[in-house]
């Protein structure tokens, strides 16, 4: 069969037969293509081509999409497997609950063999220009936002703003980066704003649209001449160079691949090579920086660069030096670059792990501040964009507890530049939400007993606290349905973190939801706290921040009540003065 040749097989299962072994089997010459079946209302679809012996697999939780009656009898679940050639879709009752994407062809023959068991199932050839209308998802709320955690989530996010809206763009994750028998089919999915708190919905903006692209890797969006570019690599299937590319719009929401391809050359590795960030440098040059590795490099581990290229007309582009060789032990990626109020910066990523460095000068010598990473160890690969004179970044707080799986929710955040050109960070003002309370707490230790707590307060999502305290090691607990936690402020040590209550501190789920030298912990601080769906994220000062993922979605959906509160001190006094927001804990 031809390869551009698209088909659906739609099924309507019962529900009443929501645990079959085998739905429908497909099959052609002894082989079998495409097998599904039902497990506790879990529909798994396997799907295999000819390119590959391991098949591709689909899975959706049926009562997700059906409304099941008592007696289970009377409903069922209109399933549609299409196949695009680049793209497989699962669709169930009208929404898409799955996406694969394959290489080489599924059937050769136009009348596969069919074995059906309880449920009816018929087949449809697609026209090459059909395609299923978009219809954009209500989102009511932008903090630690995913379309569909743990099912569909939020990759490496590019912002970018045009004067009039911030657009988030960032790579939709289905399978955190295993799809396409791991190469992760990353495509650029699109949401804007015009105030922070609105956001609505865009189509996909760079999608995979030939078998042979593995995954559209992080890149970045300009605008120039009335015109929108997104950069991006395309990883190949065949571990070839990655090629460079870019995709047009007149809007900013439809884009068009140009379809025109280059790879980077020697000194520099190719394959890994991806991240291309874009930008008018003050040469009138514009100018790209791609994350990959010098390939004859005295120390290889720490060959990790930002190859430099150089165009006049955003098509043809000059190899150059490299822009950084940073010496970590890891490629720098997603790298994004800005001038702020006569100061230029470079954000780069290593392990996720988000660093940046500032010049007077555009293109450095760079400046490495003595604290020079941006928003704690998970806070993963964020880039920035302006909103009217501010800088606000995007990056992902992975779907795990532990923050090693890719990809999960999305975390704004906003910079603020300090005179000598050094950055701090801070919770979003617009996605504060309104106090409705306050609660006062004394907590006094002694000599007998070097450790006091108090209760502080019921209820609330979001927590603003005045803090003072003659101890050296203070901070809050959270109690909630699933733990009960604690944070941890120390002055003696520099550091903040978070920790299941009386936990050891040098552990790695700890290190990794720590914050080192950090100022001003012997002195009143301000510390404002959000707990939702499972999502620790706090702020001291408007200067540091630091999000993890404390109970994993599943759990947290599971306990919808607000945690209670409570405050305590080592070897001193302290006194909380909090505010609090309502039940809801919602944004302005």
């Amino acid at each position: 069969m031809n390869t551009l040749k698209r088909w659906t097989y739609t099924a309507v299962i019962p529900t009443a037969i929501y645990n079959e072994p085998c739905l429908f089997h497909l099959s052609e010459n002894g082989r079998w293509v495409v097998s599904a079946s039902v497990k506790d209302r879990q529909l798994t679809v396997l799907v295999r081509t000819y390119a590959k012996d391991a098949p591709l697999t689909l899975t959706a939780d049926l009562t997700k999409y059906t409304s099941v009656s008592a007696d289970k009898s009377s409903d069922s679940a209109v399933v549609e497997l299409i196949w695009l050639g680049y793209r497989l879709e699962l669709w169930i009752n009208g929404i898409m609950a799955e996406e694969e994407w394959p290489m080489g062809e599924s059937f050769t023959q136009d009348d596969p063999v069919i074995r059906c068991a309880s449920c009816m199932i018929s087949h449809n050839w697609i026209p090459d220009a059909a395609q299923k209308p978009f219809n954009p998802r209500p989102i009511k709320d932008i903090l630690f936002w995913a379309p569909d955690i743990g099912n569909e989530n939020v990759g490496d996010c590019m912002p970018f703003s045009d004067g009039e809206r911030y657009h988030l763009f960032y790579l939709k994750d289905r399978h955190s980066h295993t799809s396409k028998w791991g190469k992760g089919a990353h495509q650029f999915a699109h949401i804007s704003t015009k105030d922070l708190v609105n956001w609505e919905e865009h189509p996909m903006a760079v999608e995979i649209t030939h078998p042979w692209e593995g995954s559209i890797c992080t890149g970045s969006i300009l605008k120039t001449n009335d015109k929108y570019y997104a950069f991006y690599a395309a990883r190949m299937m065949d571990e070839t160079a990655a090629q460079l590319s870019w995709a047009v719009s007149d809007d900013g929401i439809h884009f068009t691949k140009s379809e025109q391809y280059f790879a980077l050359t020697a000194p520099y590795e190719t394959t890994s090579a991806r991240d291309p960030e874009v930008f008018l440098g003050a040469d009138g040059l514009y100018h790209m920086l791609v994350t990959t590795n010098l390939a004859d490099c005295e120390i290889p581990e720490r060959s990790g660069c930002l190859a430099h290229l150089v165009s006049a007309d955003l098509e043809n582009w000059e190899q150059k030096e490299p822009f950084l060789v940073p010496g970590y032990t890891d490629q720098p990626e997603c790298s994004d670059y800005f001038e702020w109020n006569g100061w230029y910066y470079l954000i780069f990523s290593n392990y996720g792990l988000a660093k940046y460095r500032y010049s007077r000068n555009p293109f450095g010598p760079w400046i490495t501040p003595a604290n020079e990473t941006i928003g704690g160890p998970l806070y993963r690969v964020p880039k920035t964009a302006d909103f009217a004179d501010r800088r606000i970044a995007a990056g992902f707080l992975a779907a795990s507890v532990t923050g090693e799986s890719y990809a999960g929710s999305v975390v704004l955040r906003e910079l603020l530049q300090n005179k000598d050109g050094t950055l701090r960070f801070s919770h979003v003002k617009e996605l504060l939400p309104e106090t409705a309370g306050c609660h006062s707490a004394v907590t006094e230790s002694s000599v007998s007993n070097a450790y006091s707590q108090a209760h502080l307060c019921d209820g609330s999502w979001y927590l603003s606290c005045k803090i003072e305290s003659s101890g050296s090691n203070y901070g809050l607990l959270l109690t909630t349905a699933n733990g009960r936690y604690e944070i941890r402020l120390n002055a003696a040590d520099r550091y903040i973190t978070v920790c299941p209550a009386h936990a050891a501190l040098y552990n790695y789920s700890n290190t990794m939801r720590t914050l080192v030298n950090v100022e001003d912990l012997d002195r009143p601080c301000s510390l404002s706290v959000f707990w939702k769906n499972g999502v620790l994220d706090l702020c001291l000062n408007d200067r540091y921040t630091l999000c993890c993922r404390l109970e994993s979605p599943q759990m947290a959906a599971a306990d919808p009540l607000p945690p209670v509160w409570e405050c305590y001190v080592k070897d001193g006094k302290a006194v909380f003065h909090a505010c609090t927001a309502d039940n809801n804990g919602s944004g302005k």
